[in-house]
């Protein structure tokens, strides 16, 4: 199968898309939810299989993330339902018959990739974990969240590219934990009202941020620079990262360019915000996203993280 990415300049222009994936469906389809969303993971330009296998990785997260965020009386019927995704994850790897459709059509791409089940079932814990977590004591506590509900994302790309090496998972984890606490800092102040904090309580301590100031209309210059310091930490892990697109190739360069370009703009959208995420959310501008998309993809050197291909 060719991965070359002709076509780059299609119809939606350099810009990856928004980053978008095709489809749609009834309200409560999640590939219909999918689809109304934008995220880094397929590109409308790449080709028909490699789109499919990305849509069938983004429906099985979405899903999961739809079903964790019910808020019924009793958290056990939420419980119950992971359950349930998780027994359908492993009757997959048996040959068992496979209950849920999202699950089901992970079929084609884990026969022929030789996916793990290992990332599957890391998504399914991190929603589990969410029915019981609302706050992290230390920064090191929400980096083990993130390694359960982002890393496995990046990884399942990889695999789907069949470029999955030992270093470029590790590059990849870097880049999806930093994607996954810059969504967090973007949303501070809607996860406050969700009951959910993510800003680490040591963290909110040491600049003397109470968790009341993060429901209110604007940001007090403490929790600007907690935001910040934060929004630091995440772009020091991003550029960490960045090193793997140099590693690859074609369409699986073209796309994980587009993750770290993502990532290189909403801190941009956070700085230019002021690091204030109450007043409105920070969001880049589709201009911002291409230019860091071509420096993402153009910029990078080839490390030792693997051979390239």
């Amino acid at each position: 199968m060719s991965d070359r990415p002709d076509g780059l300049h299609g119809a939606d222009g350099p810009a990856m898309a928004r980053f978008g994936v095709g489809g749609a469906g009834s309200a409560d389809d999640p590939s219909a939810k999918a689809a109304a969303e934008n995220f880094p993971v397929a590109l409308k330009v790449t080709p028909v299989r490699i789109r499919q296998d990305l849509e069938a990785v983004y429906r099985y997260t979405r899903h999961l993330r739809d079903i964790g965020d019910e808020t019924p009386a009793d958290r056990s019927a939420v419980l119950d339902r992971l359950a349930g995704i998780e027994a359908d994850v492993r009757a997959l790897y048996h040959g068992d018959p496979v209950n849920d459709p999202v699950v089901a059509d992970l079929a084609s791409l884990v026969a022929r990739q030789r996916v793990p089940a290992d990332p599957l079932l890391r998504l399914v814990e991190a929603n589990r974990r969410d029915q019981r977590v609302q706050r992290y004591d230390t920064f090191a506590d929400l980096l083990d969240h993130c390694h359960y509900s982002a890393d496995p994302v990046g990884e399942l790309v990889l695999l789907v590219f069949g470029r999955a090496t030992a270093e470029r998972v590790r590059r990849s984890n870097q880049i999806c934990t930093a994607l996954q606490l810059l969504e967090h800092w973007q949303d501070v102040g809607e996860d406050y009202r969700r009951d959910r904090i993510y800003l680490p309580r040591e963290d909110l301590r040491a600049f003397s941020v109470g968790e009341e100031e993060l429901g209110l209309p604007r940001a007090g210059e403490a929790l600007r620079s907690l935001i910040a310091s934060e929004t630091d930490r995440a772009r020091n892990l991003l550029e960490a990262g960045a090193p793997l697109v140099g590693t690859l190739s074609g369409w699986a360069r073209v796309s994980v360019a587009g993750y770290v370009a993502g990532g290189r703009a909403t801190c941009s959208a956070l700085r230019r915000a002021g690091y204030d995420p109450l007043r409105r959310v920070p969001r880049p501008t589709s201009p911002v996203i291409a230019g860091a998309w071509l420096r993402s993809m153009f910029g990078s050197r080839r490390t030792p993280a693997g051979r390239r291909g």
